[in-house]
């Protein structure tokens, strides 16, 4: 297991460096819109909470999750993304 030696008791948020110099992607499903709608709002705000600027985040809808890796992929395709969050 790949967190066999790690203690995850001792995460703190104050640790998290500024989100301010990245840009991201976020691709999320149609299908069942309420929660990966719901899901969206809850990383955007998380980004934005973590400094990230609004105009480096990017996202792009698709209808299901099958389709997200081609989502990721156009997003990756179209900007210099530092990381890219799918839904």
């Amino acid at each position: 297991m790949a967190t066999h030696l790690k203690n995850l008791s001792d995460f703190s948020n104050t640790e998290i460096p500024s989100a301010a110099p990245y840009r991201f992607g976020i691709v999320v499903a149609e299908w069942n819109a309420e929660i990966t709608n719901a899901l969206y709002q809850g990383a955007y705000k998380s980004l934005i909470s973590n400094g990230a600027l609004a105009e480096n985040i990017f996202s792009y809808q698709v209808p299901g999750s099958f389709e997200l890796t081609s989502g990721a992929e156009l997003l990756l395709k179209k900007g210099n993304l530092d990381a890219v969050i799918c839904l």
